[in-house]
């Protein structure tokens, strides 16, 4: 089998492919090829992967550089870690947002919306390469907003792609957490249909008992957040604080259990309240602060890269690789991530289950077979279907078939780089839909981002 990670001097790689290669033989006599835009970062990690305990013994052969085409040739899976454009303009289209009373993100915002777009001929242009070099090959999109990145190629490449989100891990704390342990747990089983981000436990089991009967015993009127253990620092406790509540507040209000609490996807259920709270919390900068805040960023990034060569500088014992106190630079093995899951799944033979966005091709009630959702999904040797048949709770239907909506849209403008359809996209987005103030942040954000995108897509302001 042969794997490439676009975008594979991220040093998270590094225990995705612990996870990976500790989990199954997939690899074994096998490539993994890691291709980045900074060849040394990219073997930084290549040469940080040769080390660890799990590729001792798999003869995997770990390369890096040269041509991108070159690396597809013969994949079977390609995932892409990216972020599309300059930081700089994204961290000026979170102050637009602001200002104009929307909350900003990568994922599901307006400022989302417009990393796609910046993205988008990007990850066209590798769909395409894959045609030509790997057809037969799953892209599995890492780079937000997923959704509307697998939108986009399903529906205008011949590429299988999957867009897969790291929070597909949450809910083995979230759960627990309810349950008054502060801890990893999973033992879960979840059955789960939505959006990105704001997605819904429909079903499930713990340790053999049904979850939602677990729930109901667990969220009771009297149900207090549990005490959290003291190395989590002051804004991770406060977000997982928050998060726990509003679980507990949706699933006795509108009878739902959130499977991520992912905030930008989830505050769609609480937005006025959320808005007030991060502007309440100083989330907003000035101009000034965001260029100086870039310039540290990057040298922020420069430090780790030599904090971790360093670190490797030495060939390490197994308990060195066991110590989570190098949790910061993406060395501690994931066995439950969710694209090393999907690597065993492709070139393995027993079955594997994931959450992942993608058509909702009939598998969740009530939506257009095109319509991009995250929902269970069971893969095997490289063959993918729906784990069942779904319905979003109709407290919630609405708003996630709009999000899903706008979404899917999204998609299909950036791919035909059509800008009355992006227009007609962005006004979609359910959030105080085709308002002046939406106009005129969408005009504002056309502005920030126009040296990044499409040259027909910046004509969209004609429709806005």
């Amino acid at each position: 089998m042969k794997a490439v990670f676009i975008g594979g001097g991220a040093h998270r790689v590094v225990g995705i492919l612990r996870g990976a290669l500790a989990g199954s033989d997939v690899l074994a006599g096998g490539e993994v090829h890691l291709h980045d835009l900074d060849a040394s970062r990219a073997e930084l990690v290549a040469r940080t992967v040769m080390q660890t305990p799990e590729c001792a013994g798999r003869d995997c052969r770990i390369t890096w550089g040269g041509s991108l085409p070159k690396a597809l040739e013969g994949a079977d899976a390609v995932s892409v870690i990216l972020m599309a454009g300059s930081r700089l303009s994204f961290e000026l289209s979170t102050l637009a947002c602001f200002r104009h009373g929307f909350l900003p993100s990568d994922n599901v915002s307006p400022s989302g919306a417009f990393l796609a777009v910046k993205g988008g001929r990007t990850l066209l242009g590798i769909a395409r390469e894959m045609e030509r070099r790997c057809p037969g090959a799953w892209l599995f999109d890492f780079a937000n907003p997923i959704a509307v990145f697998s939108a986009m190629l399903n529906h205008h490449t011949r590429i299988r792609s999957l867009g897969v989100c790291a929070g597909y891990l949450n809910h083995f704390w979230d759960l627990p957490r309810l349950m008054g342990r502060d801890e990893f747990d999973p033992a879960f089983d979840v059955e789960v249909a939505g959006i990105n981000h704001c997605s819904f436990i429909l079903r499930g089991t713990y340790r053999g008992e049904d979850l939602l009967a677990v729930m109901d015993r667990t969220l009771t009127e009297d149900w207090k957040p549990v005490r959290l253990k003291r190395h989590w620092d002051p804004v991770t406790r406060r977000n997982i604080g928050i998060g726990l509540r509003k679980m507990w507040e949706f699933y006795r209000n509108l009878g739902v259990l959130v499977f991520s609490t992912e905030f930008d996807g989830m505050w769609h259920l609480f937005y006025d309240e959320a808005l007030a709270e991060r502007q309440a919390a100083g989330a907003a900068a000035t101009p000034a602060q965001v260029r100086a805040g870039c310039r540290g960023g990057d040298a922020a990034r420069r430090r780790g890269d030599d904090a971790l060569r360093r670190l490797i500088a030495e060939p390490h014992t197994a308990r060195f690789w066991a110590r989570e106190a190098h949790g910061h630079y993406g060395l501690i093995r994931q066995d439950h991530d969710i694209i090393a899951r999907l690597l065993q799944g492709v070139g393995g033979r027993r079955p594997v289950t994931v959450v992942a966005s993608r058509p909702a091709e009939g598998a969740v009630a009530g939506l257009k077979p095109r319509t991009v959702v995250e929902h269970s999904l069971v893969m095997q040797r490289g063959e993918l279907k729906p784990r069942g048949t779904y319905t979003i709770p109709d407290s919630v239907h609405g708003l996630m078939s709009a999000l899903a909506t706008h979404q899917t849209l999204l998609g299909d403008a950036i791919a035909t780089e059509d800008p009355r359809l992006l227009a007609q996209a962005l006004l979609a987005y359910p959030v105080r839909p085709n308002s002046r103030a939406q106009k005129t942040l969408y005009r504002d954000l056309l502005r920030i981002n126009a040296d990044e995108i499409p040259p027909d897509l910046r004509r969209a302001t004609e429709w806005l």
